[in-house]
């Protein structure tokens, strides 16, 4: 093996290896010592000289340095727990989401620039085999529990909580289906192995988005691909492969109809869960999502007490929405500012409103989501116009991208360690994207021609 190839199997290990044990529970001195060994590479390779594209004027990046400014005022201004905002703005954004992604670009780039740009191009491959590895374990899992005990037990875990695990799960879908696209639209591919690997691998990750029985993992997975059957949609009208891209975009919806469907009937917290809306939207009258050892929880029609799932997460963005009514500024950084919010007002301890998108808001203000959604949508369109110019990375990246922004949507996870590791990931398909020069962009004819 050449010295080149052992230094990118090195590299990759560890991308592999902080992707594998961030999920898992009681590892965060693993996580942070697989960390600190990327901030070392990332010295070296930076040290290098050579001339790159520079990235710090793109519109997206000057988007993130001003929300980032702005949540440092806006903690410095208005932060009720001055103190505890600060501590998690360097230690959660800066020193978390901030320095992943820098970290993530930085390799990706230190990398191509020293003249390996084919091993930056398979560093996304081994995060999600990686990522595919969680799936596999949890279906396993579940196998193994089915034959030990007869009864099959959807939604069991390996180790974790199925949300947790979920959150993986989508991660490894994004990646998979944003190959898969590129491969039948003949645009190459950007993973590296055969298209009858890549199509095993994405309908075993499909399963376990199924399996692990997470409501907003499986709506999660519906957008991404009805996003992705219109992307093709639109990519592809007025070219000629407008047949195979229609067939592409009819795929995505139906495979994402299926997804939810199965889910749908498969859990049973649905069928309640259209009768749990207005009784979660009357905070008055029902407030078991105070206390539920004072308040007993409200009942269904039929007698049966409400999902509480559903009913909490419900009430608790009613909650949060009234707080950012309240202090449109913010309450300062933290992701338990929704925590900040119910002791200042009732007196409550919790954590999070189980949406990242409102306790971001509740923290930073309304200045401070229009700013994200600014950076997101720069983000999304740096994507399009890389993909559409003939980059399928952009594709990951939109995907990728759009999988995390529904996800913390619809869950509390705007922080630690899943953070960290959708900024590592989308650092380096950022790269991916701006770089033009990269030759996993080209498709796989042109690279045969050149």
């Amino acid at each position: 093996m050449s010295f080149s190839n052992a230094r990118c199997l090195a590299i990759s290990m560890l991308f592999a290896g902080i992707f594998f044990v961030s999920p898992i529970p009681h590892t965060a001195a693993l996580r942070n010592a697989f960390l600190l060994a990327l901030i070392v590479l990332l010295v070296v390779l930076w040290k290098t000289p050579r001339i790159a594209p520079s990235a710090s004027r793109n519109p997206e990046i000057l988007a993130l340095g001003a929300l980032t400014l702005w949540m440092f005022v806006q903690t410095a201004l208005w932060a009720v727990d001055r103190p505890a905002s600060f501590d998690d703005y360097f230690r959660e954004w800066i020193g978390g989401g901030v320095l992943a992604a820098i970290v993530g670009y930085g390799i990706a780039r230190g990398l191509s620039m020293t003249g390996d740009a084919r091993c930056a191009g398979r560093l996304p491959a081994w995060i999600a085999l990686t990522l595919f590895a969680h799936a596999a374990w949890t279906l396993a899992f579940q196998l193994s529990q089915w034959v030990q005990t007869g009864r099959y037990s959807l939604g069991s875990t390996p180790f974790a909580e199925y949300a947790t695990l979920s959150g993986v799960i989508n991660m490894a879908f994004a990646l998979l289906a944003a190959d898969a696209a590129t491969r039948w639209m003949g645009d190459g591919k950007l993973l590296p192995w055969s298209d009858r690997i890549s199509r095993t691998l994405l309908f075993i990750t499909a399963v376990a988005v199924v399996a692990v029985m997470a409501r907003n993992g499986v709506i999660t997975v519906f957008v991404v691909l009805t996003l992705l059957a219109l992307l093709l949609a639109w990519r592809e009208r007025a070219r000629w492969q407008v047949r195979r891209g229609t067939l592409a975009a009819l795929l995505a919806l139906v495979v994402a109809a299926s997804l939810f469907a199965i889910n749908f009937r498969s859990d049973p917290r649905w069928a309640s869960f259209v009768e749990t809306v207005p009784i979660a939207l009357d905070t008055e009258t029902h407030k078991s999502w105070m206390d539920d050892t004072r308040y007993p929880r409200p009942l269904l029609k039929s007698g049966e007490m409400v999902d509480h799932s559903a009913y909490m997460r419900i009430a608790w963005a009613k909650v949060a929405m009234e707080g950012i009514q309240s202090r449109p500024m913010g309450f300062g950084y933290g992701v338990e500012a929704f925590g900040r919010y119910l002791k200042t007002e009732y007196g409550l301890t919790a954590v999070s409103s189980h949406s990242g998108i409102l306790d971001f808001t509740l923290a930073n203000g309304i200045p401070g989501l229009v700013l994200f959604l600014a950076f997101c949508f720069l983000l999304f369109r740096r994507g399009w116009r890389a993909w559409t110019a003939g980059n399928p990375w952009g594709l990951a990246l939109m995907l990728t991208l759009t999988n995390h922004f529904v996800r913390i949507l619809l869950d509390g996870h705007f922080g630690s360690f899943r953070l960290k590791m959708v900024a590592l990931l989308l650092g380096i398909l950022y790269w991916l994207t701006i770089d033009e020069r990269h030759p996993q962009t080209l498709p796989a004819g042109r690279r045969q021609a050149d």
